[in-house]
């Protein structure tokens, strides 16, 4: 079988023979003690209780080496462990990397001993955004489980989390002065039951939202884990649950949270006070998120109440616009402003491509990599999460026995099809692959409601991702034995994965 990383490294040598390892005493990098102490938290029914200090003979060493880049580290492994990173997230993953192999280690009956192989490793990722996506609105999932999720892309070298916190059937975040948008935003009567196709509905209530408390701790989470989180709120399409709660910001008609999947037709209407909402609602989620970037949706946003809207039509006149679509980018532009004004970098959808964008903004290309091909000629950096790889709501395999997912068969994202995807978008001129950032994968949570369902939508997918976003992919044939080594190690941490067919 050999070494079975996932993600597999950039350079691994193997050396002469096992190292019997009974940790007991580790120096570490003062700096870095809060690393160190969470790994071992996460091994300690592997290794036990060691004791940690900052000078003197171990049997690991954690140093700094300022010649790596923050993201980067080394692992040897031969008489003793010895670990050097750049920065805390180098030394993080190292360490991730040295809890793999303890997962796997040979072990005396008994003992603390672990047999550890002989080793040279020399890592860092090639890609710095390296994200996964989770939709809160369709589904809310509550705070644990959140946090869960956070360690597990962790655990997978991935560094953000892209929470999407409202939608048509859910609004997820409390906001000071607007309590309707959790009284009633937050909750909806019933959700389809089956596939959306089959008009099935459950007539079960479903709901709930986060506080900045919890928002605070989600936050606090991933940064110990050296993730960041990007909070999105997507305006002003995806807007029911907004006019169920306050029907002055649609266009007068008075509607319920959507029990529906899809895209409503519902959405804000172009008055100023609707432009303020957006700015302030987005803004009070991104102040909890200092420092983070922020999405702010854009995409799929139906035009046809703005069509029928007298008050719409001024505005277009006003602005001299001649296409209804072009109204969108009032609203990304205001709210991008006072995100960038906050110290934000501010993502979208690649849809903003139809109308105004402003300077900075960040795409995500999801409809195809020819978005992300188009955003980069016109001198925008992006992040590639193409649907027909990177969106894990969809089928795992055409199989009769799998579970309803968004797209019927015969479409499906088997991991083999995941683990082939390539960050860089055929077509893109190399001049212009500076602006891909790097890539996410999306898991949008329509047919997605409990946690045990979602990590069999996630995994092994997110495996094959992440090996593919660190930039060493080889071939399916390389990487089915050390993912069916790694799966074992997730099983033992009571993840519910889609076994390999």
């Amino acid at each position: 079988m050999g070494i079975a990383l996932v993600p597999r490294p950039r350079v691994l040598v193997g050396g002469d023979g096992e190292l019997d390892w009974a940790p007991r005493r580790w120096v570490v990098e003062p700096a870095w003690r809060d690393v160190v102490d969470l790994f071992l938290a996460d091994v300690a029914n592997l290794i036990g209780a060691v004791e940690v200090s900052t000078e003197g003979e171990a049997d690991l060493t954690v140093r700094r080496d300022r010649g790596l880049g923050a993201e980067e580290y080394r692992l040897d492994i031969d008489d003793t462990v010895c670990v050097r990173a750049g920065g805390p997230a180098g030394a993080a993953y190292a360490l991730t990397t040295l809890g793999q192999l303890l997962a796997s280690a040979p072990r005396d009956a008994g003992a603390r001993t672990l047999r550890l192989p002989r080793l040279s490793i020399e890592d860092g990722p090639t890609w710095g955004w390296r994200g996964v996506h989770l939709d809160v609105a369709r589904h809310f999932f509550p705070l644990a489980d959140v946090l869960r999720f956070i360690d597990l892309a962790a655990a997978h070298r991935l560094n953000r989390v892209h929470l999407h916190l409202n939608d048509d059937q859910g609004w997820r975040v409390e906001v000071p002065g607007w309590p309707r948008l959790t009284e009633v935003g937050a909750w909806r009567s019933s959700s389809p039951l089956g596939h959306e196709v089959d008009g099935v509905d459950d007539h079960v209530a479903h709901g709930g939202f986060y506080r900045a408390q919890d928002l605070a701790e989600i936050r606090d989470h991933a940064a110990r884990r050296h993730m960041t989180i990007v909070p999105e709120i997507d305006l002003p399409g995806h807007a029911q649950a907004v006019v169920a709660a306050y029907p002055h910001l649609g266009h007068g008609e008075s509607v319920e949270v959507w029990t529906r999947w899809g895209i409503s037709e519902h959405v804000l209407n172009v008055s100023d006070e609707a432009l303020d909402f957006a700015e302030e609602v987005t803004t009070y989620v991104a102040d909890i998120f200092a420092n983070s970037p922020v999405h702010v949706g854009g995409d799929e946003c139906p035009t046809t109440e703005w069509e029928a809207s007298a008050q719409a039509r001024e505005v277009m006149t006003t602005h001299g616009f001649t296409d209804a679509r072009q109204l969108q980018g009032l609203f990304t532009t205001r709210v991008a402003a006072a995100l960038v004004a906050r110290g934000h970098e501010v993502h979208a959808w690649d849809e903003v491509l139809d109308a105004t964008v402003p300077p900075g903004t960040v795409v995500t290309a999801w409809r195809s990599g020819a978005k992300g091909v188009e955003a980069a000629r016109r001198g925008f950096d992006v992040v590639m999460a193409p649907m027909q790889y990177l969106y894990f709501d969809w089928l795992n395999s055409t199989a009769a026995d799998e579970p309803v997912a968004q797209n019927a068969a015969p479409t499906a994202t088997y991991w083999e099809k995941v683990y082939r995807f390539r960050v860089v978008p055929d077509g893109l001129e190399s001049p212009l692959v500076h602006h891909v950032r790097g890539a996410q994968a999306q898991l949008w949570t329509e047919y997605i409601a409990t946690r045990e369902h979602l990590d069999y939508m996630a995994f092994p997918r997110l495996c094959a991702f992440a090996e593919v976003v660190w930039g060493t992919a080889t071939s399916v044939e390389d990487f089915r034995p050390r993912l069916e080594v790694h799966l074992e190690r997730l099983a033992a941490h009571g993840v519910g994965f889609r076994p390999l067919d």
